[in-house]
């Protein structure tokens, strides 16, 4: 007898670790455990159910892919402190003041129309981490010009020909319902004209001849998203039965970048109203990174009904580098009214990363 129930303690206990150990390993790093599925359709249902809201996990948080989206997000990051300090098209004379924002996307197809951009919109609402990458960077900036001070030239070398910008944006941590965000960014560019001003004579046109640029930028960005209610909801169903996963916990993404743009650019005027800029660039990657950790836990919910022991969570901490050395075009149009300018820059990049800088500024 001693013999017989040693052998069905021991059958029981393999059973249980068995099942204990198929719910870890369901697919990690999620956990998943729904008995009450199984209590109302059996084992079966339960096995769905638990696939089926891993799944689910996978698909809107990509457990199975964070490595490669922070990828995309270094790519994007790094990319949206680009255009918005340097001046293109202006050609100033004493000095340069404004502001500009840059949103930058790697791995999405930019939105070009509002129902395209709702399509956007709506797969970040109902994903919190979707397979690509996005960045957004603002900063404030000052250019001095060099052509009113009393350099003198030397041979081809004219001291007059620079332009310095500075540009800064420190913010305090901002928070917005579930979401927060702070951010850095310091950025210095130095640009000098190689070939001068030229006027198309009995035209319309002036080209404003050939910019060199070399900078340097500096980015840090925190965006989280907590939430003691839900994060957002995941349905699901199995076995005819529904039910639903909100999620609680924090989701934050730690974004770095050290950058230095070299650059060669080129603008012209037309009627004085409206100008154009466009150039090259090579972008040296110092260091651009980005890092997420995650920690999410949450009650599963059968037919609108909480239950005690039904649950998903998951840890889980993920980083991502952008190679050394990446590649650059840009252009866009500015809007010359008097002496203030509302300007549009477009980049695009060889490893398929897309921005838009907007911005306006004073220019004398």
């Amino acid at each position: 007898m001693r013999v017989v129930r040693n052998t069905l303690f021991a059958a029981a206990l393999f059973v249980c670790c068995q099942h204990a150990l198929s719910a870890l390993m369901t697919c990690s790093p999620i956990v998943v455990d729904a008995p009450t599925m199984g209590a109302i359709a059996g084992a079966a249902a339960q096995d769905a159910a638990e696939t089926e809201i891993c799944n689910q996990i996978k698909s809107k948080f990509q457990t199975a892919n964070l490595s490669q989206v922070m990828n995309y997000m270094a790519k994007a990051n790094s990319l949206s402190g680009k255009g918005s300090t340097a001046d293109y098209w202006s050609n100033p004379q004493v000095f340069t003041l404004g502001a500009a924002t840059t949103l930058s996307v790697n791995n999405i197809t930019p939105p070009l129309s509002f129902s395209e951009f709702e399509s956007f919109a709506k797969k970040y609402k109902d994903n919190p981490v979707p397979d690509g990458g996005t960045g957004v960077s603002a900063n404030a900036t000052l250019g001095v010009s060099f052509r009113h001070m009393g350099f003198r030239r030397r041979g081809w070398f004219d001291p007059k020909n620079f332009n310095v910008y500075f540009s800064l944006l420190v913010t305090p941590q901002i928070n917005f319902q579930t979401y927060s965000f702070k951010t850095t960014a310091v950025g210095t560019y130095i640009q000098y004209k190689a070939l001068p001003m030229r006027k198309i004579p009995f035209g319309l046109v002036t080209w404003g001849g050939v910019d060199l640029g070399i900078g340097y930028n500096f980015t840090s960005t925190t965006l989280g998203v907590s939430s003691t209610d839900a994060i957002t909801t995941i349905p699901f169903s199995a076995s005819g039965q529904t039910g639903t996963y909100q999620p609680t916990g924090t989701l934050t993404l730690n974004y770095a970048a050290h950058l230095i743009p070299v650059e060669v650019s080129t603008n012209f005027s037309l009627l004085y109203f409206l100008s154009f800029a466009a150039g090259i660039a090579a972008d040296f990657h110092i260091l651009s990174s980005a890092e997420i950790s995650a920690n999410i836990d949450g009650k599963v919910k059968i037919d609108g009904q909480p239950q005690g022991s039904d649950y998903a969570r998951f840890t889980q901490s993920e980083s991502a580098k952008v190679t050394t050395v990446g590649f650059r075009a840009f252009f866009g149009p500015q809007l010359n009214i008097w002496k203030i300018r509302v300007f549009s820059l477009l980049h695009v990049t060889g490893d398929k990363s897309y921005a838009a800088t907007l911005g306006a500024r004073f220019s004398w």
